[in-house]
């Protein structure tokens, strides 16, 4: 039964990833970006699904996007390193990094206390950028033309073929990856460590070094967002990317998508960001009361989550096969 789950999970992750790498071909350019915008945010919503398996929850995880971005931004403008693999690189290993030294302090949390220790730890993060002129304060920095594996892609237009081939891939790469870790024994442990701590530990789970290795790839996964996010844009602000809004728009979508699978995050951010779209252009000023009554009728009717549809078709295909063996 297991062994069924994992191929069926897989099948739905690889048949997605083609779905949207052949997108290409056919959508519309705005709404190629927009696909690119929701994969890279899709990776801190992963990341947030990696803690909410934990029991945890981050309104600070815009921290490690702001990071990330930062990180791509400031190889680029002062260590001139252009490839865009290396920066993915030098970003995950400084996400590693700085969520292994915060894991310390973190981890001792729980539940809201947990949730606001990070929204602190990005507030502090925003205000050092803000105030410090050499990392550019509230303009940012902006990043120009990136060569991939050395080799310069000439072309006018931002987002070619090479750089949507590029964020799509790398966010699928990490959906597999987090996809093996949670059916691992490992993942499982986590599980265990949501329902009730005391037993896990008796059992002779280490609690508190699996908290700090969730953190870990949770920190992880957020800074891939926000690289891949600028490689994408360009441009990096850390009112765009660690103020307290743009953390509480991850948890948004990280309720809206649910757990249930590892590929809910992407589809959550991906209709997210084209409902997002679609209310600006439609209603320009209430916008925001059209996404928070799209986030009550999703809590209403689903209530686990957008990544449930894909177990509700399951059953419902189970159902007409048993109807007609009958």
């Amino acid at each position: 039964m297991i062994s069924k789950y994992k191929k069926y999970n897989n099948y739905t992750i690889y048949l997605f990833l083609l779905f949207l790498l052949a997108s290409w071909f056919y959508l519309p350019s705005w709404s190629l970006n927009i696909v690119c915008l929701a994969c890279s945010n899709g990776l801190v919503v992963l990341s947030l699904l990696v803690l909410m398996r934990a029991g945890l929850i981050s309104f600070g995880h815009g921290l490690y996007y702001c990071l990330g971005g930062y990180s791509v931004a400031i190889s680029y403008n002062f260590l001139n390193i252009q490839d865009a693999f290396l920066l993915i690189l030098i970003t995950a290993i400084l996400g590693g990094i700085v969520s292994w030294l915060l894991g310390f302090f973190v981890r001792k949390f729980r539940g809201i206390f947990f949730a606001m220790m990070n929204l602190a730890l990005s507030m502090i993060l925003f205000g050092i950028i803000v105030k410090s002129v050499s990392l550019g304060s509230t303009d940012g920095f902006g990043i120009k033309d990136l060569t991939y594996f050395g080799f310069e892609i000439i072309d006018q237009v931002r987002l070619n073929i090479v750089s949507y081939f590029f964020i799509i891939v790398i966010s699928f790469v990490c959906i597999l990856l987090v996809s093996k870790y949670t059916s691992s024994s490992t993942g499982k442990m986590v599980l265990a460590i949501k329902d009730n701590e005391i037993r896990a530990s008796y059992l002779g789970i280490n609690v508190t070094q699996q908290i700090h290795n969730v953190y870990i790839i949770s920190g992880i996964l957020a800074s891939l967002g926000g690289a891949l996010m600028v490689i994408l844009v360009g441009h990096v602000t850390p009112e765009d990317t660690a103020y307290w809004t743009k953390s509480g728009e991850f948890v948004f979508v990280a309720i809206l998508s649910g757990t249930m699978n590892v590929i809910a995050p992407l589809i959550g951010s991906l209709f997210f960001e084209f409902i997002r779209s679609y209310a600006l252009y439609l209603f320009p000023n209430t916008w925001q009361m059209t996404i928070g009554i799209i986030l009550i009728v999703g809590i209403i009717y689903l209530p686990e989550g957008l990544g449930s549809i894909i177990f509700k078709l399951r059953r419902i295909k189970n159902a007409i096969r048993s109807k007609k063996t009958f």
